[in-house]
């Protein structure tokens, strides 16, 4: 868990330059008490999901992927879009995140004004890099260009599979609105490559001495901060700390977008790392309302206010 020390002061004036999460509504007197509260947004494509969630009050927007289209039972492209059309129509004005696709940065830039013309809170996901790995002809920097390439057409982008501090400062130098570091996948990567003999981390961060040796095992994947500086399963949430830190320093306001949550917990640290958004399988929120100790309480209360008898 990360120290009060490791908190950057600047989080609070940060949020506070940014647009609120919940907009004041007119005719209301009763001022909603926390206009620049994180968003939680649901990592989900299934419409009643999303349904229960956004009428208790718990999203403020929604996630996609193909994987998750999937299991919300598309089985083409025909499926996945009238799917996709239907979550931004219930989700309007909130944003919700749809996966470009293509491969081909004229194609990606395509595809996503076709998404963008879904609804003005449309939001498209591209991935920062990983590019060669599918295809050596590709440009490693396909992502960055075809998020600027949005930015430069007025559409929001979420800038994904990020794993440190440089891929999310240059996609913010992009034009990204959101950064989605994905800090489940860090731990998974160190539990299954890490060296035994060698510190936690090492399979992300290790130089000998800080230079490499000839042929030796140079691995700067990330600072030694995300890599080393504590256990494994925290990785994900300094990462996230390193993030919104380099954004506070330079008042950056691209959104730090915490992805790839494993459970609950993960979701407190997010937000005491000063995530601006986290988005959360339906499943855990599911269960935020709850706790072992609430379950005690009502249990409690109502057997206690059976002897009042009915009102």
């Amino acid at each position: 868990m990360l120290q009060p020390s490791e908190i950057h002061p600047g989080i609070g004036t940060r949020r506070g330059a940014m647009e609120p999460t919940h907009q004041p509504v007119k005719g209301k007197s009763l001022k909603h008490p926390a206009p620049l509260a994180p968003k939680i947004f649901a990592d989900t494509a299934k419409i009643e999901e999303i349904r229960t969630l956004r009428d208790g009050g718990i999203i403020t927007g929604v996630t996609t992927n193909p994987t998750l289209l999937k299991a919300a039972g598309a089985h083409d492209w025909d499926s996945a879009h009238q799917i996709m059309r239907d979550i931004v129509k219930l989700m309007a004005p909130h944003p919700v995140s749809l996966e470009i696709t293509e491969l081909d940065p004229v194609k990606m830039v395509e595809q996503g004004k076709r998404l963008a013309g879904f609804g003005p809170n449309v939001v498209v996901k591209v991935a920062t890099g990983g590019y060669q790995a599918v295809d050596k002809a590709l440009d490693p920097f396909t992502g960055l260009h075809v998020i600027h390439e949005l930015w430069k057409a007025d559409i929001r982008t979420n800038a994904t599979l990020i794993f440190n501090c440089t891929q999310a400062l240059w996609a913010a130098n992009a034009g990204a609105t959101y950064v989605s570091p994905f800090l489940g996948r860090l731990a998974d990567y160190m539990y299954k490559n890490d060296t035994p003999e060698r510190a936690p981390g090492n399979s992300l961060f290790f130089m000998e001495d800080h230079k490499a040796p000839a042929g030796g095992p140079e691995r700067v994947g990330n600072t030694p901060y995300v890599a080393l500086h504590g256990p494994r399963m925290d990785a994900g949430v300094r990462l996230i700390n390193e993030i919104v830190t380099v954004f506070c320093n330079y008042n950056i306001h691209t959104e730090v977008l915490a992805a790839s949550l494993r459970n609950a917990v993960q979701l407190s640290e997010c937000l005491v790392a000063g995530a601006d958004i986290i988005t959360v399988p339906a499943a855990i929120l599911m269960g935020v309302a709850d706790h072992t100790l609430t379950s005690e309480g009502m249990t409690s209360f109502v057997k206690d206010t059976q002897v009042f008898g009915h009102q």
